[in-house]
């Protein structure tokens, strides 16, 4: 009998050393794995919101005036301006004249005044066929207008249009050179 109960002994004891063992083994793996990494970037100092395709649209009186979209955006709320980068802006024109899309590399949003910098091979597109071209074009919300002091070309089916300065109202889709202005025509677009 006094055997039997050293062997019960032996078996309790080699019982609570298995399982500190493997509670061991169990607390060493979970300090050996290695801590995720951060999968968020760290935003710039000046940067406190950055989205991914970002995706904007101003109303006014239930219809859609314009489409802002762009492949990245970054807010600054001191300065209350979104940096925009690939940009596309779609406006849509009013009394039947179809839309004007306008694609740059990157723009300025200016969040109180809703006015846009398009800034970097800014090139406008209507779905008439005609189309511009400048290094910066600023549009001015309460006006409705595009305007710039660049260098502009205009091209439509059979003529080109170059001057200094633009103006265009993007509802009407009227617009002026400024100055030094020359102009291209082909017969029947040749």
């Amino acid at each position: 009998m006094h055997n039997f109960n050293n062997f019960k002994r032996f078996l309790g004891v080699l019982a609570v050393v298995a399982s500190l063992l493997v509670i061991a083994t169990i607390v060493f793996r979970m300090q050996q794995e290695v801590a995720p990494k951060l999968a968020v970037r760290k935003l710039p100092v000046q940067v406190d919101v950055s989205l991914q395709k970002f995706h904007y649209t101003e109303t006014k009186q239930g219809a859609k005036r314009w489409e802002l979209t762009a492949d990245r955006a970054e807010y600054n709320k001191k300065a209350d301006i979104s940096y925009l980068t690939g940009v596309r802006m779609l406006v849509h024109g009013a009394g039947g004249v179809g839309d004007l899309e306008i694609t740059a590399q990157h723009a300025e949003y200016h969040n109180g005044t809703r006015d846009i910098a398009l800034i970097g091979d800014v090139r406008g597109k209507s779905d008439k066929g005609y189309g511009f071209f400048a290094p910066r074009v600023n549009y001015i919300a309460a006006r409705t207008l595009l305007t710039t002091a660049e260098r502009v070309r205009l091209t439509d089916v059979g003529s080109q249009l170059e001057g200094t300065g633009m103006e265009y109202q993007a509802q009407t889709r009227k617009f002026r050179l400024m100055k030094d202005v020359t102009a291209l025509y082909r017969q029947e677009g040749k």
